[in-house]
């Protein structure tokens, strides 16, 4: 029995390799043993709320979860499994109801390959076409031309049992970006308002008409394919993805607004985006203008057969690897050339650049297809930089000509561009060229194709600047060959990735650039670490810096001064710990980041100390055998208290309970079911608005009938768990209201073959 009273149970497990220490008061109100008991901050303490069984992962697989969370009260659990994702909204999955509606001709396949039922609705000059490719062979090819849209569209007539009910259209875009717009009338979006869709899979859900139109549209003067376009038949929605069971650990990700960013070891980065509740895409993230390698210091060339468009990219000597493809590549040009094919009005080439004097003041002017057009091409010149162009005086012409311009600017840095005023143009296609010597032009494109060691297909994302042979190029730093990013996280209004010994931020604001061409603050943030054991960098957080975990320690980036923001010219990256991190996402505790030491099994914690540099503090060091094994998943819960849940290999939970302002560090554990049950994975949402405590949805395998299953039960409220009316402490239940009276209980298919409570 007591001999004294027991005044608080908030100061959880101790080891017992800690009972000497009689120096620590808190030992004498630790427990040995303390499992399903969660300890109050307060001092009191209460079993464990009961699980709820929610419903079973996509084929009773392991998964790993991902809150989505636009706000307190707009929230989702996206669930992830073996190359397969779905989303739970409100405890209930995204789901299609029957409909009867077709898209005629989807996957473009009649006839043995066609767009047949597809009408053509291109611009002047724009062209869109079948094409035999793709992993089912049957593709809508859509080029542009930079000003006019390659565009088709489909009148699709709404079964009539079906009209009021949510349709989603499954698209599949081989090679982006493809506008999509859907209406209530021809080029209309009232139903889907434009968006763009980017390579990958899309399920896009509106509740139509009568009818509905569909729209795809390309206005970029390169290939993009659009695979198929059909009505998803009645069920839970299901989107593939290029994650398998062995490489959901690995999984980073940070959100932003209707976008979850993901980096994956291994894996190209993806997007997983919502357009609207019922709305979501699993899209492939790609960067078109960095980062870069360090340029080429060998005598290796590479030829780019075309300026703009798709073409072939040559290497004098074995460059390329298949696992280029999706590589990025930079080339320089000596001198400059520019190209435009015209036909429509307000159409202009790029730019060239002069500057110095004599001939490299010189400028060939090339137009063919004017002459008997009715139409008129002028040049234009720059002095400010391209911010405003005016015509050249006695620079227009109405007839093909190849002429040279001397503009005897010298010294002058001017730029020029030819081509086509609004209402200057009455007909044609008019190809115009202006080619110089001196300067040069930076291209970029991406390969989408491996042919050998010398040769690979290339898709133009920036104009190349001519079609010689170069030395000055650069690779880009992301491809299957040298690897993807490991961490994702946003932090001072930049996307930041980390990759093997590097770390990069986007362009300030603007997610998707890398350009190093940028000048000024908010120009990228490309650096290597430099030091210390980081082949894979497992985790990156921004909480007060920017903060990395590697294999061998913890790093900070920061700039000279602690509330200056980073810059390219302002950034450093200092040790803050040399534990070294594990292959868990570390997670934020207000101004603190609790981690999982190298190890995997001990908890610490990295904070700013009184100097504001960050130090390391091991939360475990009282009971360093309470994660008995290797942590796979940590999160955090803040209401009603604030609670790390450790999820371990072997299915037990170790939590804490944490508040520094009452220096209360309670360490306990969580289990379901005896040895029958495992806790894999854990989610928390934040709970709506007047409610005072967290949603908590754990993954739980379990063995019912003889058989693996795995569910998604949600934690009851603590105050559904104290006696009345209804205590809800067990596992895998479900609340059933029996009306009419009936003796016979039903619901809980779940769990057919075992023994259960009321």
């Amino acid at each position: 029995k007591f001999t004294t009273p027991i005044y608080a149970f908030n100061r959880g497990k101790v080891s017992r390799l800690a009972l000497a220490r009689e120096d620590i008061k808190r030992l004498a109100l630790s427990a040995e043993t303390m499992v399903n008991y969660i300890p109050r901050v307060m001092g009191s303490m209460m079993l464990r709320p009961g699980l709820g069984y929610i419903g079973a992962t996509y084929q009773n697989l392991a998964c790993k979860t991902i809150p989505f969370i636009f706000s307190t009260s707009d929230v989702a659990i996206i669930e992830l499994v073996d190359t397969h994702m779905r989303v739970w909204v409100n405890d209930a999955l995204v789901t299609r109801p029957t409909v009867y509606t077709t898209v005629a001709n989807g996957d473009f396949s009649v006839g043995g390959g066609s767009l047949t039922s597809w009408t053509d609705a291109d611009e002047a000059g724009a062209a869109s076409a079948f094409f035999a490719g793709g992993p089912t062979g049957f593709l809508m090819e859509l080029l542009g031309t930079g000003t006019a849209a390659a565009i088709r569209t489909q009148q699709v007539i709404t079964e009539t049992s079906s009209v009021g009910i949510q349709h989603a259209l499954r698209i599949v875009i081989h090679r982006g970006p493809v506008v999509l717009r859907v209406g209530s009338s021809a080029g209309g979006d009232q139903y889907v308002s434009e968006t763009t869709l980017r390579t990958g899979n899309h399920s896009i859900a509106f509740t139509p008409g009568a009818a509905f139109h569909i729209q795809f549209i390309n206005r970029l003067d390169r290939q993009t394919y659009v695979q198929s376009c059909t009505v998803e038949a009645a069920g839970v929605m299901v989107l593939p993805t290029a994650w398998g069971a062995s490489s959901l650990s690995s999984i980073r990700y940070d959100q932003s607004g209707d976008v979850v960013f993901v980096a994956c070891y291994g894996f190209i980065q993806y997007r997983i985006e919502r357009r609207s509740t019922a709305s979501w895409s699993v899209a492939a993230y790609y960067a078109d203008d960095g980062p870069f390698r360090t340029e080429n210091l060998t005598d290796v060339t590479l030829t780019a057969s075309t300026i703009s468009g798709d073409g072939t990219l040559t290497a004098s000597a074995p460059v390329f690897y298949s696992g280029h493809v999706g590589a990025l590549f930079r080339l320089v040009s000596d001198g400059q050339t520019v190209l435009k094919t015209i036909s429509a009005q307000n159409t202009f080439s790029d730019a060239i650049q002069l500057e110095g004097v004599d001939a490299l003041r010189l400028q060939t002017i090339t137009i063919t297809g004017l002459s008997a057009t009715g139409s008129t091409v002028v040049l234009q010149r720059s002095v400010d930089d391209g911010v405003t162009y005016l015509d050249v005086t006695g620079k227009s012409w109405a007839a093909d000509t190849i002429e040279t311009f001397d503009d005897g600017l010298d010294n002058q840095l001017a730029k020029y561009r030819i081509g086509v005023k609004t209402g200057g143009y009455a007909g044609g296609t008019i190809i115009v060229k202006l080619n110089t010597t001196g300067g040069s032009i930076t291209g970029i494109c991406r390969v989408v194709g491996y042919t050998s060691s010398t040769s690979v297909t290339m898709e133009v994302l920036k104009h190349f600047g001519d079609t010689a042979a170069t030395p000055y190029w650069s690779e880009g730093e992301w491809s299957d060959y040298r690897g993807w990013p490991s961490a994702v996280a946003f932090h001072e209004g930049r996307l930041w990735y980390a990759w093997k010994d590097k770390v990069g931020g986007s362009v300030s604001d603007a997610y998707d650039s890398f350009d190093q061409s940028f000048e000024g603050d908010a120009g990228p943030i490309i650096r290597s670490i430099g030091s210390g054991p980081v082949d894979r960098i497992n985790w990156m957080t921004s909480n007060q810096r920017l903060l990395l975990g590697c294999q061998g320690s913890e790093k900070t980036c920061r700039s000279s001064s602690l509330d200056e923001p980073l810059t390219p010219t302002n950034f450093n990256i200092r040790i803050a710990s040399t534990q070294g991190s594990y292959g868990v996402d570390a997670v934020k505790i207000d101004r603190r980041t609790v981690y999982t030491q190298r190890g995997g099994t001990r908890v610490f914690e990295l904070a700013m100390g009184a100097d504001y540099e960050f130090e390391s503090t091991d939360l475990t060091a009282i009971i360093p055998e309470i994660c008995d094994q290797v942590v796979s998943r940590m999160m955090v819960q803040r209401q009603p208290d604030t609670r790390i849940h450790c999820v371990q290999e072997d299915g037990a939970v170790a939590m804490a309970l944490f508040d520094r302002v009452e220096n209360v560090l309670a360490w306990f554990d969580i289990t379901t079911e005896g040895a029958s049950g495992v806790i894999e994975d854990v989610c928390v949402l934040p709970g709506a608005a007047g409610d005072s405590e967290d949603q908590v949805d754990s993954v739980v395998k379990r063995f019912i009938n003889g058989g693996v299953v795995r569910y998604l039960e949600k934690w009851a409220k603590e105050s559904e768990a104290v006696g009345t009316p209804i205590c809800k402490i067990g596992d895998s239940f479900v609340l059933v209201t029996n009306s009419p009276a009936s003796t016979t209980v039903t619901g809980l298919d779940h769990l057919d073959g075992e023994q259960v409570v009321v």
